[in-house]
């Protein structure tokens, strides 16, 4: 009995330790279902970085860049589309897990999250009609309408900088920056303060053949517009040393320079701590 009992555990425990050892032999990544999700906030309407194609698919430079991140990062991206002023709000609810949509780092919204390392590097500029006088001198664009992206940066500026009831200064806040395009050749609004990355899209496309130009130079001012965009994420949330990670890698394996090559003719990358 003993015998008989011993040799049929063993001959069990031989059949159950090869096919474990066979399970191992055969075992695949984890799938996608099994990774972790990271909920990414970003914009629709914010070319050349977060646009929408003619099918609706979510397209544009900081996109392509996300899913690589995420693929080193060995993580599931989501994106989450919204308004600008909605990010912040967003992210600290916890509705989303990290913003990507060209977010300037400011000491004023460090208050509200963390930011990552640099990103990308987005000097500020005046854009308006060839031959208009306007500048980046504020005497230039007393009387004058301009388009403003709300909850930005560059309304902030405005605000601080340059508040209308002293400079003389009409300002008119729009939920995104196509419009403002729309409104600037209609001849509603004759200047708008943007970040030269995306002027440079709007302009090869449209603004030039339309005689709309970058005017004056850029606009020195850190504490208004920080040194560049990061990664915005909760505070104390580690998948800020994650997105480190991964921005380093992006920037020093050629698909960061590769991405920037589509729709920039200079490079808009930061140095590579």
């Amino acid at each position: 009995m003993f015998k008989r009992e011993a040799l049929k555990w063993l001959a069990t425990g031989a059949l159950a330790g090869s096919m474990a050892m066979a399970g191992v032999a055969n075992a695949q990544p984890a799938s996608p279902a099994t990774q972790d999700v990271v909920r990414i906030g970003t914009l629709s309407d914010y070319a050349p970085f977060e646009y929408k194609d003619a099918s609706g698919q979510l397209k544009g430079m900081e996109i392509e860049l996300a899913h690589a991140m995420c693929k080193h990062m060995q993580t599931r991206c989501e994106f989450v589309t919204m308004d600008f002023d909605a990010l912040i709000p967003a992210l600290r609810a916890k509705k989303i897990d990290a913003v990507l949509a060209q977010m300037s780092i400011t000491d004023e919204r460090k208050k509200a999250v963390d930011f990552t390392d640099l990103f990308t590097l987005a000097p500020v500029q005046w854009v308006a009609k060839t031959g208009s006088g306007i500048t980046d001198n504020p005497e230039t664009l007393r009387g004058k309408t301009v388009g403003i992206y709300s909850g930005s940066n560059h309304e902030t500026y405005l605000k601080k900088r340059l508040p209308t009831a002293k400079s003389g200064i009409r300002v008119k806040t729009y939920p995104s920056q196509d419009p403002i395009w729309l409104d600037m050749e209609a001849g509603r609004v004759q200047a708008t303060l943007t970040d030269t990355t995306v002027a440079h899209d709007w302009l090869a496309k449209t603004g030039k053949a339309k005689g709309f130009e970058l005017v004056g130079k850029p606009i020195d001012d850190v504490a208004m517009f920080g040194e560049g965009t990061g990664i915005a994420v909760r505070k104390g949330d580690p998948l800020r040393t994650r997105f480190n990670t991964a921005i380093k890698q992006v920037l020093t394996d050629g698909t960061f320079a590769a991405e920037n090559k589509k729709v920039f003719p200079f490079s808009i990358a930061p140095a590579v701590k």
